[in-house]
């Protein structure tokens, strides 16, 4: 029986040690902290224990004590409003500006790239500036509906309860657009314009062509636009901490604010732990569900 043991090169250790760098990052900026976390969501760690040297665990009581809290339902709640209401009006719009730019006239490009500048404005910024668009006493917003006659007196958008949630919401529309027609559009250019073609030759119209050809053919961006625009309106923070920090009455409380809040207000370090891996794990389905369709889509042989 003659066995073959394989020893590594001179350049294979080469190439491992170039590799060495991005490796120590990951272990320490992702699957560390991922680690930690996972640890303290089973211990007892709060300002009693923490400088403690050893943390009593307690196995799932943290996430038993987080699911049953009164503030976790409404939580999970305005999480699911604000990323659904968020992901159909992006999608919707940046859509119908991808078919927009998607036409050949004259300044269609720099118009595109235009769009695109608000995806370089750093989220405080854009907090900064809809508060002062949804103020109840000199916003632009309000000023617009009372003189087109749907309000008649201004509305304090971001102190009620009521129209908290849809103010930030307005917010993270504006930011997502640019995103969604962008990857929207380079599906469109990737359709070849013989099929639309064809089709119109059959007898398809404008509408047909549209259902028929370019949703079918765009189902791939379409999947990737949708399952990066829920991970990353799901998992926001800055934009609504810094809009009302959760309030008012818990009105825009989502799953990182309570985290958030457990950690940092309550200083419950383990619930505030569980909190996360909560979201993480809503976070990992989508990212199963997205993995499974896209396998659908790959042809088999």
């Amino acid at each position: 029986m003659k066995i073959n043991i394989k020893f590594i090169t001179k350049g294979e250790r080469v190439g491992y040690l170039y590799i060495l760098p991005a490796f120590i990052y990951i272990v320490l900026v992702m699957i560390y902290p991922l680690a930690f976390n996972l640890i303290l969501s089973f211990q007892e760690v709060n300002m009693m224990t923490l400088m403690k040297p050893t943390k009593a665990l307690i196995g799932l009581e943290n996430y038993k004590r987080v699911i049953t809290s009164f503030i976790f339902p409404i939580s999970l709640k305005n999480s699911f409003i604000f990323t659904i209401g968020c992901i159909f009006f992006q999608f919707t719009i940046g859509f119908a500006f991808a078919l927009l730019f998607s036409l050949s006239f004259p300044m269609a490009s720099h118009l595109r790239g235009s769009l695109l500048i608000t995806l370089m404005v750093p989220q405080v910024v854009v907090s900064i500036l809809f508060k002062w668009l949804l103020s109840g006493d000199y916003g632009l917003i309000n000023e617009l509906l009372i003189k087109l006659h749907f309000i008649k007196e201004g509305l304090a958008w971001l102190a009620d309860p009521k129209t908290a949630l849809a103010g930030v919401m307005l917010a993270n529309i504006w930011i997502g657009i640019p995103f969604n027609m962008m990857i929207l559009a380079s599906g469109l250019t990737a359709i070849p314009p013989d099929i639309y073609e064809a089709a119109a030759v059959d007898g398809a119209g404008p509408l047909r062509r549209f259902i028929y050809l370019t949703l079918p053919l765009l189902r791939p961006s379409i999947l990737i636009v949708l399952t990066l625009g829920f991970i990353y309106t799901f998992r926001i923070f800055g934009l609504i901490y810094a809009m009302t920090g959760g309030g008012p009455i818990d009105s825009t409380t989502v799953l990182p604010i309570l985290a958030y809040k457990l950690s940092f207000l309550f200083f419950e370090f383990g619930q505030g732990a569980a909190a996360t891996n909560i979201l993480l794990i809503v976070l990992f389905i989508i990212i199963a569900v997205y993995l499974i369709l896209i396998a659908k889509e790959e042809p088999r042989e």
